[in-house]
């Protein structure tokens, strides 16, 4: 039975385990560095960081890991008496360290106190629910102790937050085992094998074992000797592949050595929804999964956990009103279900929260994260001064953590003060190792590319989102933070006019994050350039009952109006008026959104107008110089409207959208040639950049071009 606990202990080593490979301490053997086993390396290396730091808790957490991992590798006890004994020592310099208690709970499993270890990962659990691996720790104890229903929740719960991850592939293949689908839990396996790292031989090893496990009971012995020659290629000696050939040996299958539980085949096997792998993909694959219906479950949100956040949280500020921390966690929590659900009202119910939080404590360190995410619910709401205020006010503290000068950042690039924004950015670019961490890295590579994408660099705008993607990937950051990457991705994939790329990138966000509404227009947007309108509508009907943005109504009723049912189109444009203006927040923050639908639309140009200026009070970036400008043209003001939209070009943005309303303009104006110019540039971007404005940039530049030919033809037969 102790088999079935291995994985959790191996995957919980973390970075800092996997850094400290790179110079292993000298072995005490005769062995070489070379030759030792990657969990003897991380004994090495964990040993060598005590050395250097005697007093951090962080280097006996990870030489208990290194033991665990030992002692899977041996089947002895010995390590699992070692790792208690580093575990102790750890909580000595300090007491309630996270890592710690995760790390307690790994060598409880292995130990096989499962209902102790049950509680524990339950109290973790309380404490931060969006960590998978607490999942898998919950999971493990539950199959243990046979709550199967409750062990099959709790690895779902896990792979939606952190999809493929090989510890959660692994226990739903257990699962599956168990209720008599050995070719599912097979796949699994398989899948489990492939994601994981070659260095880790250890790991290899164990899931080889496991699928010869279940191939000597499906009596395919001679596949089970290939796995078990592979296994012991990869880690000679491991004591599960012994025992494993001698079930070969014996030709039946006997009791088996890695089983984790006993199969129950009358039982309904589990369906765990595993997103798709964000590995590279080739052109001929995305170019097939362009055309690929979206899956239905994809389309229905999924929980997330921030439900569970805000009721602990809440349960914790009644218990304790003077306690700011938790004030400041329930702010956070409302302030994510707001980017989750797009519900205004939870801006506001953070914004409570943590104005309690600061009213309890605002001039020391404690301050930082209650502040930080008051700049966020600003950012959110659109109040962008605010937000660089608040954000100031958190570095002020000198806490250390300079992330809030990525909010200083986003506050100023929304206001158009890309200078200022690229000097806010610059402070995240960090020396020494903490550079290279995850969150660091996703933090600022996700800003800068914005400023690249602005500046007419889509390509390193792509590039840098990509590395935002792997490093928010690496950081585990929650569902929906992580799809919102991908999202971004999708976004600069598309002004590119990579719709095959873009697709992916809308796809990958939508297996981590079902029901992402972002992701769901994105990919409606795709089909709907397609001219697959009863695709597209699907889409963005899912999206809108998710969040009825009015950008993606208007977007609804556009569709409508192309496939010629301008009854329900009208529909879909009164609501998007409705929403708009229903509420104060909502008419701050789609001031835009309904200046530009208007002018689309050629209704209430007036208000396009006053709304366009209005947004313009608040920020000057290139998309309200745009929203000015085509509101401008649409009230006939075409000189006005160069002006505007010469300068939303110049900071060189290559947006279509952009270059076809000055197509249009410069058209107004009888700039024939810039005109031409304009157009062509935004076909030459992206051909399929919009349901219906792309359509209209060819029937124009064939208007120019026929009238630029007539001219010429009344040249010619002029009479000198």
């Amino acid at each position: 039975m102790k088999l079935s606990f291995l994985v959790v202990g191996v995957v919980l080593l973390g970075n800092a385990g996997a850094q400290q490979l790179k110079s292993p301490s000298s072995p005490t053997s005769s062995d070489s560095a070379q030759e030792l086993t990657p969990a003897q390396q991380r004994i090495a290396a964990a040993r060598q960081q005590i050395a250097a730091h005697p007093k951090k808790a962080e280097a006996y957490n990870n030489l208990a890991l290194a033991f665990i991992r030992r002692a899977q590798e041996t089947a002895s006890a010995e390590y699992d008496r070692q790792a208690a004994e580093a575990i102790a020592t750890g909580f000595h310099l300090a007491p309630q360290d996270f890592q710690l208690r995760k790390t307690q709970v790994a060598l409880l499993l292995e130990q096989h106190e499962l209902t102790r270890a049950r509680e524990e990962a339950k109290d973790l659990n309380l404490h931060n629910p969006d960590d998978p691996m607490i999942y898998g720790y919950l999971a493990r104890a539950e199959i243990g102790l046979g709550n199967y229903q409750d062990a099959e929740d709790a690895t779902q719960w896990m792979l939606n937050l952190l999809p493929f991850n090989v510890p959660g592939l692994l226990i739903a293949a257990d699962l599956r085992d168990h209720y008599g689908d050995p070719e599912g839990a097979l796949d699994l396996l398989h899948r489990a094998y492939g994601e994981t790292s070659p260095g880790e031989t250890g790991e290899l090893a164990s899931i080889a074992n496991r699928i010869a496990s279940i191939e000597i009971d499906l009596g395919k012995l001679d596949a089970a000797s290939q796995i078990l020659q592979r296994a012991d290629e990869i880690f000679p000696g491991y004591p599960e592949t012994l025992k494993n050939r001698a079930r070969v040996s014996l030709g039946h299958p006997t009791e088996a050595a890695t089983s984790p539980m006993p199969r129950k085949p009358v039982s309904p096997k589990p369906e765990f929804q595993e997103p798709i792998s964000h590995q590279t993909v080739s052109p001929a694959k995305v170019s097939a999964a362009l055309f690929s219906p979206v899956p239905a479950a994809l389309l229905i949100p999924q929980p997330t956990g921030t439900e569970r956040i805000i009721r602990n949280m809440q349960s914790r500020v009644q218990s304790n009103p003077k306690d700011p921390a938790a004030y400041s966690a329930l702010g956070a929590a409302f302030f994510q279900r707001a980017r989750e659900t797009g519900d205004v009202e939870d801006f506001q119910l953070a914004e409570q929260s943590l104005n309690k939080s600061l009213d309890l404590v605002s001039a020391d360190f404690s301050a930082d994260a209650a502040l930080s995410t008051m700049a966020e619910v600003c950012m959110g709401e659109h109040r962008f001064n605010d937000a660089i205020t608040c954000a100031q006010k958190a570095l002020s503290l000198g806490s250390g953590d300079l992330s809030s000068f990525a909010i200083v950042g986003d506050a100023n690039a929304d206001m158009g003060e890309y200078e200022r924004a690229a000097v806010a950015y610059s402070r995240l670019d960090i020396s020494g190792e903490s550079a290279a961490e995850p969150r660091n890295v996703y933090v600022r590579d996700s800003r800068t590319s914005y400023l690249k994408f602005v500046s007419g660099d889509t390509p390193g705008a792509i590039r840098l989102m990509q590395s935002a993607v792997a490093a928010g990937t690496e950081a585990r950051l929650p569902a929906e933070n992580l799809a919102w990457l991908y999202f971004e991705l999708g976004e600069y994939e598309f002004q590119a006019g990579d719709a095959a790329a873009a697709d992916d990138a809308y796809l990958n966000a939508l297996n981590i994050h079902p029901g992402d509404y972002r992701a769901l227009a994105g990919l409606g947007k795709l089909r709907g350039n397609q001219g697959r309108f009863a695709e597209a509508m699907k889409l963005y009907q899912s999206a809108i009952a998710v969040v009825p943005m009015p950008m993606y109504v208007a977007e609804l009723g556009d569709l409508y109006t192309r496939s010629g049912n301008p009854a329900e189109a009208k529909k879909q444009y009164q609501l998007v008026e409705y929403i708009g203006m229903l509420g104060h927040i909502n008419q701050v923050l789609h001031n835009r959104d309904l200046a530009l639908f208007y002018a689309d639309h050629d209704i209430k140009l007036d208000e396009s107008l006053a709304l366009a200026h209005k947004e313009f009070e608040v920020r000057h970036d290139v998309y309200t110089w745009d929203a000015l400008a085509w509101a401008l043209y649409k009230n006939g003001k075409y000189q006005e409207a160069s002006d505007a939209i010469n300068n939303a070009l110049r900071p060189g943005t290559r947006d279509a959208l952009l270059f076809f309303h000055a197509g249009m303009i410069a058209s107004g104006l009888g700039q024939t040639t810039q005109a031409k110019a304009r157009l062509q540039e935004a076909l030459g971007i992206n051909p399929q950049f919009h349901v219906i404005y792309a359509a209209a940039a060819r029937q124009q530049l064939q208007i120019l071009q026929g009238q630029a030919g007539l001219t010429a033809s009344q040249g010619q037969n002029r009479v000198p």
